[in-house]
């Protein structure tokens, strides 16, 4: 865990086993979209994004990400 900010806990995704064997086939290992992680710390909700600031921003305005702006409210 890097940081626990406000009931999510956020972490680099390097390091998962499954992520990596994703995306094998492009020669790319890392998607930079989804090397952040952040777990909700009641429901489990994974939210994923480029950067640590990334992530605190949907956390922060949910609203203004589409994709994760139905799942908060």
């Amino acid at each position: 865990m890097i940081e626990n900010y406000k009931g999510w806990d956020i972490t680099l995704n390097w390091d998962n086993k499954d992520y990596l064997e994703r995306d094998t086939t492009k020669n790319n290992f890392f998607n930079q979209k989804e090397k952040w992680i952040g777990v909700h710390l009641l429901n489990g909700e994974k939210i994923y994004g480029s950067s640590l600031k990334e992530i605190r921003h949907i956390i922060d305005y949910p609203s203004l990400h589409a994709k994760y702006a139905k799942r908060f409210f």
